[in-house]
């Protein structure tokens, strides 16, 4: 998830944090384009906590908040990762927030508003007499988490670390129940089939995305006959059915009712997978969230930075 660089201009990765599940589409992440913005020089200037509490009753993740209760949510801001952008439709909103663990999971809750439920993404439509991808984009909500190194807002960094990335859509993810999880690797030092980007310092920052071992829960399918009518619409994204390992271990779901998604994440706390964060009791995390409104790549608005504490 990247967050704007600090500087007044800076070099803006226009990354895909989450597109079709297959692997020639995830190295598209890797092949971005630059452009060179005016940004304000800080979005944020605090780091906001974020008590992970406990909850004796585990919720169900149906996206039904109505077990969580009154208390213990965190208002988070999200502001628009770019100035002036015309294509993000979130703009400046407050986020309902929770965080806790049960019986061994770790449980995220976010509120906030969207005019509409967009669920579409990129169906095949019938034009010219063949069947071309629209453009219509679905709604999503990401949170990313600190795993190593030096930690940073944004991905335009002098600083190497890595981050677990958790990506929940609501055309592609929601069906299934599954999110997307992914990690994001960001290093001065030069690594394999990574883009490549200059700092305004001259140094190369190289940024490696990957989504984590396993079976996604979705996939991209195409017409059996791209220029036999088979009807208007067709959907591009489907199910595998075969979900499985460390990719598909965060269960999401979101409903979206009067004017606002409703969202749950959950995920094993002590998981070991070498590509997720272990979360322990007593640590303190930094993270962020970043929310999208039918759109992608850099038209998203962000968090500042979160320190989920732990109990």
């Amino acid at each position: 998830m990247t967050i704007v660089s600090k500087g007044a201009k800076v070099l803006l990765l226009l990354n895909r944090i989450i597109t079709d599940t297959t692997e020639a589409v995830f190295r598209v992440l890797c092949s971005a384009v630059i452009v060179v913005l005016l940004v304000p020089s800080v979005l944020f200037a605090d780091t906001q906590p974020i008590p992970v509490g406990r909850m004796n009753t585990p919720p169900v993740v149906d996206g039904n908040l109505d077990e969580w209760g009154a208390d213990g949510w965190n208002k988070v801001t999200v502001k628009p990762a770019m100035e002036d952008d015309k294509l993000n439709f979130v703009g400046t909103v407050d986020v309902d927030f929770k965080a806790v663990t049960s019986e061994g999971h770790i449980y995220i809750a976010a509120r906030w508003p969207d005019g509409t439920k967009d669920l579409q993404y990129k169906n095949w439509v019938w034009r010219s007499n063949k069947y071309k991808r629209d453009k219509k984009l679905d709604d999503i909500f990401a949170v990313r988490f600190h795993m190593s190194g030096d930690y940073d807002t944004t991905m335009l960094s002098e600083k190497t670390y890595t981050v677990d990335v958790w990506v929940w859509t609501a055309g592609r993810s929601n069906p299934t129940g599954i999110a997307l999880d992914a990690w994001h690797h960001i290093s001065l030092d030069l690594i394999e089939y990574a883009a490549e980007y200059e700092l305004p310092s001259g140094k190369i920052v190289f940024i490696k995305k990957n989504k984590d071992e396993g079976t996604p829960s979705f996939h991209v399918i195409k017409p059996k006959h791209r220029k036999k009518f088979e009807g208007k619409k067709l959907p591009s994204i489907g199910a595998t059915g075969k979900a499985s390992g460390s990719v598909a271990d965060v269960h999401a779901r979101g409903v979206w009712k009067d004017g606002h998604w409703h969202l749950e994440f959950k995920r094993r706390i002590d998981i070991q997978n070498k590509d997720d964060v272990t979360f322990k009791p007593g640590m303190s995390l930094m993270g962020a969230i970043a929310v999208y409104n039918r759109s992608e790549l850099e038209h998203k608005s962000v968090s500042g930075d979160l320190l989920f504490e732990f109990q």
